[in-house]
């Protein structure tokens, strides 16, 4: 009698982790096709008496340092696509920075990118920051600053050591700059344009009807913060890792700069 044969496409080849003591016993094929980290580890990983880890429930490869609610929020992304698009997953913000958490450090792109596109536009400047900066976001923090720089609400002192003080003393002198210059070009008042060449150049007047003169500060923020030569606003900018040291984010208090 012929012995079976495995099919090349329809036949799964499981893994098993242990995270926080929980076993996961889920399809290898992603974690070897998407991520280096993992095709690395699978390689490389031989329990006791040369048994391969990850094959049993008594010899699962161990994720140590890493916590099972982060890990569940990654296998959502992972297991639940439909060829490779992602579905319209109902996680909330800290679920999805979870995912982008883990798939930085294990190299997972697509998982990565979904994560950045939802958090870019749930999050705040500031927390966009703090991500930015954590795990080298380059399109995040250029155009964050620009808004942090000219938005009417003062930078908090909360704020101001989410981002690293020198990072919030630095954005209140910017601050500060932003309001000469448009003071400094008020025509009358009632709002009318402005010269200089600056972007979107006018001033609101005093019925608010207006729009608020915006002023693109990319070159100026490159050179204070030490940040690479890229495009400006909303483009991708810059090296997130020459920013002062990562804190992590916190509710916001009332004292300013």
């Amino acid at each position: 009698m012929a012995s079976n044969t495995r099919h090349l496409d329809f036949w799964v080849n499981t893994v098993t982790f242990s995270v926080e003591n929980c076993l996961f016993r889920v399809p290898r094929e992603p974690f070897q096709r998407e991520s280096k980290f993992f095709r690395n580890k699978f390689s490389s990983l031989q329990g006791d008496g040369g048994e391969v880890e990850g094959l049993s429930d008594e010899k699962p490869i161990r994720l140590d340092g890493v916590e099972k609610n982060d890990f569940e929020q990654l296998l959502k992304v992972l297991f639940r696509r439909t060829h490779t698009l992602l579905p319209d997953l109902s996680l909330n913000t800290e679920q999805w920075t979870s995912i982008l958490k883990l798939s930085t450090a294990w190299s997972f792109q697509e998982p990565r990118q979904a994560a950045i596109d939802v958090l870019i536009n749930e999050v705040c400047a500031v927390d966009r920051v703090v991500l930015a900066r954590k795990y080298n976001l380059e399109e995040l923090l250029l155009p964050a600053l620009n808004e942090l720089v000219q938005r009417p609400k003062p930078i908090t002192m909360e704020e101001a050591v989410q981002m690293g003080l020198d990072t919030g003393f630095k954005l209140a002198s910017f601050r500060e700059e932003v309001a000469i210059q448009r003071a400094s070009k008020i025509k009358g008042k009632n709002g009318r344009k402005l010269g200089g060449g600056m972007q979107n150049s006018y001033v609101a007047n005093g019925s608010g009807n207006s729009p608020v003169q915006v002023i693109d500060f990319s070159d100026r923020i490159r050179v204070a913060f030490g940040l690479s030569v890229g495009p400006s606003i909303g483009q991708t900018p810059l090296n997130a890792s020459q920013i002062d040291s990562t804190v992590s984010m916190h509710p916001a208090g009332s004292a300013s700069l």
